[in-house]
């Protein structure tokens, strides 16, 4: 009987020569293209403070609160009775988070009271007010 022989498969290559450009290129194009989001809230004039506490942003909900009665949470304008809901939905997912408030040095105090009890009412009771340092 004749003996067969068996042909050997070719070896399949892959260049990888160009695959560090090409890692680089992917990761200049995502520098390049990724835009960073930085909260613009209202525009607001804080009360002056004698000592300041710093509270990490990842647990805070930044209440605005401009002079003419705009109310934002995290950059969404909302009103008096969203207030609840919204906090409700991130003390969900967060149940150490702090309200915290940045508001107008001449906000209507009856306005804060409103928010504070939308507050109260979502069990939202660690509140910061937010102010600058006196100097």
């Amino acid at each position: 009987m004749a003996k067969i022989k068996k042909s050997k498969r070719p070896e399949t290559l892959i260049p990888t020569a160009s695959m560090s450009d090409i890692a680089f290129l992917l990761l200049l194009f995502f520098m390049v293209s990724t835009v960073f989001v930085k909260e613009k809230g209202l525009k607001v004039t804080l009360p002056k403070a004698e000592t300041i506490q710093k509270i990490p942003r990842d647990q805070a909900a930044t209440i605005y609160v401009d002079r003419y009665g705009t109310i934002s949470i995290d950059d969404f304008v909302v009103s008096i009775p969203d207030v609840q809901w919204v906090m409700q939905k991130k003390l969900a997912e967060n149940f150490n988070v702090i309200a915290a408030f940045r508001t107008d040095a001449e906000t209507n105090y009856g306005l804060m009271s409103d928010i504070l009890n939308q507050l109260r009412q979502a069990n939202a009771l660690r509140v910061s007010f937010e102010a600058k340092l006196k100097r």
